[in-house]
């Protein structure tokens, strides 16, 4: 295992909310969802985001270690693990560089490709707990599944892009994972199905691993 520059799960970016600081790893030995290099961090509250500093989203300091955490960063979206009940679904990713249209989505496990959107896609694992992973803001004429397909780790999904329907976003995968049955949090916390989970440790622990050698070969 190779680690990386990342800042510790629930710790976000001064200002941009109370993060959530479980340290679970919910998906342990999923494969990174994106080819190639990758930074964590808020689309939101960095460089070129509504509530950023001055700068363009391609600015260096966006595409730089180290990792950081925006599951539950102050959005008005519903989550009932953020303390307020809202907040960030999931967590951003940049792709290597700040190109649209280049860089691969990848399968994170063996699955079925649950729901495919204007710029979603969504697979559910084959393995139990059969944990839901969702990917938003791909480009969809990029899209190389279809409802009900089987798919295997690695397998290439679509194309991490600034696709928000009608309005642009910058060029990012958002990344998510719920549980498909009804759990229990380490703090006591009681999940229904399709609850979104804090995916950070998961990726960071993925991505240690993606570092250290091909733990998932890509597959067209």
């Amino acid at each position: 295992m190779v680690d990386f520059p990342h800042d510790a799960a629930g710790d976000l970016i001064a200002g941009s909310g109370a993060g959530y600081t479980d340290v679970s790893n919910w998906a342990p030995g999923m494969c990174f969802p994106i080819n190639g290099l990758a930074y964590a961090n808020s689309q939101v509250y960095k460089a070129g985001g509504s509530n950023g500093p001055s700068g363009g989203q391609c600015a260096t300091a966006n595409y730089s270690y180290p990792w950081q955490d925006n599951f539950c960063e102050t959005r008005s979206w519903n989550n009932v693990v953020c303390s307020t009940g809202q907040g960030h679904q999931g967590q951003d990713i940049r792709p290597a560089t700040c190109a649209s249209n280049l860089h691969w989505a990848v399968a994170t496990e063996d699955g079925v490709i649950t729901q495919v959107g204007t710029y979603t896609v969504a697979l559910t694992g084959n393995s139990s707990p059969h944990r839901i992973y969702r990917y938003l803001h791909l480009q969809s004429s990029s899209l190389r599944v279809a409802m009900g397909d089987n798919v295997v780790r690695g397998q290439k999904i679509g194309l991490v892009s600034n696709n928000m329907g009608d309005t642009p976003t910058t060029i990012h995968l958002h990344f998510e994972i719920r549980v498909a049955q009804a759990e229990t949090m380490a703090d006591g916390t009681l999940l229904a199905a399709n609850s979104f989970v804090p995916p950070y440790t998961a990726l960071v622990d993925a991505y240690q691993r993606k570092l250290a050698g091909p733990d998932c070969p890509v597959v067209e």
